[in-house]
């Protein structure tokens, strides 16, 4: 069982950025992607960001959600709904 929660990009020249962030409970991480979907899969600059993809990766959500904050506008309540994640997906 995983959460995931799309976000929205911080301003107009990051809008076609997706990006992603949440907890993956089989790995024991946090996990955040930032993708470009103009390129293709495999192709430089499709993958900006991919972390968490390993076990115990990202262990703090302050972390993940600084990773992905160079792009997107953070929700005010994501880091609450990122814990609770955690807790109820153990």
């Amino acid at each position: 069982m995983m959460s995931r929660y799309d976000i929205e990009a911080d301003d107009a020249v990051h809008s076609h950025l997706d990006i992603a962030i949440g907890w993956d409970r089989p790995l024991g991480t946090y996990f955040v992607q930032v993708l470009d979907p103009t390129r293709d899969e495999g192709e430089d600059g499709h993958e900006i960001l991919w972390r968490g993809a390993s076990f115990s990766d990202i262990l703090a959500v302050d972390d993940a959600i600084a990773l992905i904050a160079p792009w997107a506008t953070i929700p005010p309540d994501l880091r609450a709904l990122l814990i609770l994640d955690r807790i109820r997906f153990v």
